[in-house]
């Protein structure tokens, strides 16, 4: 009975090392090794896209925030006519000569520093 419990031990021990040799074999074949570059790849642009979706919602928060504090309310009130976002709406107050009607966030008219 001892004899034939270490011998279905030896042969789970023999199975499970041939399927370890098997996986070590076939990573290290063309193959294999086009699928761990191919693995590695798709982790590192995700993460690109990742790092990139942050910045870019990071940078339009920011911008907004700096756009509330230092910019004075346009012409006509809307704060919102600043925003990129908001550039086709404020399109549509185009004066004659075919100019668009841009945001009077001018602090000093007189400076010529401020001429946006």
């Amino acid at each position: 009975m001892r004899r034939l419990f270490w011998v279905g031990v030896g042969a789970v021990g023999a199975v499970l090392a041939a399927r370890r040799l098997e996986q070590t074999v076939r990573r290290y074949t063309p193959a294999g090794v086009a699928e761990q570059v191919e693995q590695a790849g798709r982790r590192t642009e995700d993460a690109a896209r990742g790092v990139l979706t942050r910045f870019a919602a990071a940078r339009a928060e920011r911008e907004r925030e700096l756009v509330e504090t230092l910019l004075v309310t346009p012409e006509g009130g809307d704060p919102g006519a600043v925003l990129p976002g908001r550039r086709r709406a404020a399109a549509a107050g185009d004066d004659a000569a075919g100019s668009p009607a841009r945001p009077a966030g001018r602090v000093d008219d007189d400076e010529p520093l401020y001429d946006f």
